[in-house]
């Protein structure tokens, strides 16, 4: 591959700002009557803490980076969004209420597409470009519903190495490819009471870094891509973000690394063709 400015790889670095929504949702699925406010507080420490140090973080090596937050996450934590935005990261798309699309009526994955658009829309001025599927599932509309709605890109899918074009109703949508390996949740996702899905465990941030870092040395040595997806509750706490500072230290040491958000690498790839 042939980056810009002659890089030999890239680095996306993202965050899903899920905040409590998708804790509010685990509730709701497992018949839960009302809010648990410990549970709750899981997400919360996101906008309080998390979001806070993560930003400080970015701004101390001059990275831009994207943020995928919900439109109900945004209503609740309007002043979070504006400082994410204000810092120069950009804002994607990450549904209204967090709710997984494959779980979802067209009309209603159509509902909090255009919810969550019009939400941030109202904060920042600008309506998101591209997409994250919350609870990363699609439905067999998603990629419709995300031409038809003017989005450039998803980043959901996990089956290539470097970004792809994806060609529906004669629309183009860049899909930038994730993977569990390089999300944080499946090491640090966890909630003791009471005991609900998506927990997974505790795991030393040394572990983690050995694998990204691992990851990082092999994506870099085949010229390919390195999208990381993060949740500023589990990587924003102060161990773990000193780990992704290590992490960050270590990719920029090869000098020739270019750290892109989202939207620039699907622009990128929109104009090279992967060429």
């Amino acid at each position: 591959m042939e980056w810009k400015n002659e890089s030999r790889c890239v680095v996306c670095l993202t965050f899903d700002f899920d905040a409590y929504t998708g804790w509010r949702n685990v509730l709701r699925r497992n018949k839960m009557e009302r809010d648990n406010p410990v549970v709750l507080s899981l997400g919360e420490y996101a906008p309080r803490a998390a979001v806070p140090r993560i930003l400080r973080l970015l701004k101390s090596h001059d990275i831009t980076a994207g943020f995928f937050v919900p439109g109900d996450v945004a209503d609740l934590f309007p002043e979070s969004v504006k400082d994410i935005h204000n810092a120069g990261h950009e804002l994607g798309h990450h549904g209204y209420h967090h709710k997984n699309p494959a779980l979802l009526t067209p009309s209603e994955e159509k509902k909090e597409l255009e919810r969550g658009s019009n939400k941030l829309e109202k904060i920042v001025g600008y309506k998101p470009v591209g997409f994250r599927a919350p609870g990363a599932d699609l439905s067999p509309d998603t990629y419709s519903l995300l031409a038809n709605h003017g989005l450039m890109y998803d980043s959901t899918m996990m089956n290539d190495d470097v970004p792809y074009i994806v060609e529906i109703e004669g629309k183009e949508i860049v899909e930038l490819p994730m993977r569990w390996m390089l999300d944080d949740w499946p090491y640090f996702g966890f909630n003791m009471y009471p005991a609900l899905e998506y927990q997974s465990g505790i795991s030393s941030q040394e572990k983690v870094f050995e694998i990204w870092s691992a990851e990082f040395e092999a994506t870099y040595d085949e010229g390919l891509y390195f999208m990381l997806t993060m949740h500023p509750q589990l990587i924003g706490v102060p161990s773990r973000s000193k780990m992704l500072d290590r992490l960050i230290r270590l990719m920029k040491s090869k000098g020739n690394v270019w750290f892109a958000t989202p939207k620039e690498l699907a622009e990128f790839w929109l104009e090279h063709g992967g060429d």
